[in-house]
């Protein structure tokens, strides 16, 4: 996780061993802050090694911070569990 006053920014893997982001933006923070944000999180990975967002559609702040930092949409999945 990094980060400073204006947000967060979260790497992890995932699913099927994938590294994820994720960005928290605070309350009050400037603009860009989402893209600044993204972009410390891709230094952080090796360059070669892809990364991957999941952005709910309805989250547009940010699905829009993730496709102006070069992200471009894949596909959606449903995870779906067997209940007990």
């Amino acid at each position: 996780m990094l980060g400073d006053d204006t947000g967060l920014v979260t790497l992890g893997i995932g699913l099927v061993d994938r590294v994820e982001s994720s960005i928290e933006r605070f309350e009050g923070a400037p603009a860009g802050t989402g893209q600044r944000l993204i972009a410390a999180g891709l230094g952080a990975v090796a360059a070669a090694q892809p990364v991957w967002a999941q952005v709910a559609p309805g989250t547009a702040a940010s699905l829009r911070a993730f496709l102006r930092a070069g992200f471009g949409p894949v596909g959606s999945e449903t995870l779906l569990t067997p209940h007990d």
